[in-house]
């Protein structure tokens, strides 16, 4: 049996009702004795439109025969019953729920990624999973639920960078500069970084030799320590031909390697940490995931009572 992990959320209408519902739905569909929830979590709402009210939040961990197709569609399933409807991004919602982790398996497609990519940088999904499945690994980072929330605590209270690589020198400095606005005098600490994978820039006509490969090679090594999340900006050169996620793959294998380093050699794990690849054609919109992202690794939560019915 495959160990899932899922997260629920709700801020609009009968929140507690919603939750509650969603639960008995999940147990007739899994069965209660293979699901384990967290407490519920209060927490502010993250990224969307202003005027939003509170997030109630939880994690759920299932053992199921199901593929991960299957996972998917019964909790899509799940929110359609309750009446979840999608209009806007990360806008208020009855009932929300994400498949965070399936196994170790890893899939990238446009409609649906195994691990959840934003799973890594939440402090409203880790601190409940931590809560319930501590020792359960996630398969990018190969750090385990403990490990990573542990990370973004520590990381919030020593002030850590998110640090951001983009593919050249002109669209690092674009998001930078559009950044600084959207930021204005709010202190976020990030580091603009240029590298390419060297699958890249094979791809792109570059030689193995190229300056690009050497750069990639520095900032990849520099993102062992130091940074609470990594973040790769890529762009797609004819997002009307090509899926973005076709042309992100070599991103998401370079992102994915086994970092060494002297004095961690003996370990042999990967150093690299959360580490989170977005589109970056739309500026504004990249800036925008850039800010929810650091919202999200800091926002406050308040543990509530036990998920019960």
């Amino acid at each position: 049996m495959a160990g899932t992990l899922i997260s629920l959320g709700a801020n609009l209408g009968n929140v507690r009702e919603s939750m509650a519902a969603a639960k008995r739905l999940l147990d007739d569909a899994f069965g209660p004795r293979n699901l384990r929830f967290s407490h519920l979590y209060r927490t502010p709402p993250v990224g969307g439109p202003a005027g939003q009210g509170d997030f109630l939040n939880a994690v759920a961990s299932i053992e199921t025969n199901r593929s991960v197709w299957e996972v998917w569609e019964t909790i899509k399933q799940v929110e359609t019953n309750l009446g979840r409807q999608r209009q806007f991004r990360w806008e208020a919602r009855r009932i929300d729920i994400d498949l965070l982790l399936y196994g170790q398996q890893r899939i990238w497609t446009p409609h649906f990624k195994v691990p959840h990519p934003r799973m890594c940088m939440r402090t409203f999904v880790l601190k409940p999973a931590d809560e319930i499945v501590p020792d359960w690994i996630d398969p990018v980072t190969r750090w385990t639920i403990h490990e990573l929330n542990t990370h973004l605590e520590r990381s919030n209270s020593d002030n850590s960078m998110i640090r951001v690589i983009s593919e050249d020198s002109i669209r690092s400095k674009r998001l930078q500069e559009a950044f600084e606005r959207a930021t204005g005098n709010d202190r976020i600490r990030v580091r603009w970084d240029v590298g390419v994978p060297s699958q890249l820039a094979k791809s792109l006509g570059r030689t193995k030799h190229s300056a690009e490969k050497e750069l990639a090679e520095k900032v990849l090594a520099e993102t062992v320590l130091g940074s609470k999340l990594t973040i790769a900006a890529v762009s797609c050169p004819d997002p009307m031909a090509v899926q973005w996620e076709d042309f992100s793959a070599p991103w998401a294998r370079w992102l994915d390697l086994e970092v060494r380093n002297e004095d961690f050699a003996e370990t042999n794990r990967r150093l690299v940490g959360p580490r989170y690849l977005m589109p970056a054609d739309d500026i504004e919109w990249a800036v925008h995931e850039i800010m929810a992202a650091d919202q999200a690794m800091q926002c406050w939560l308040e543990r509530c009572e036990p998920f019960l019915l």
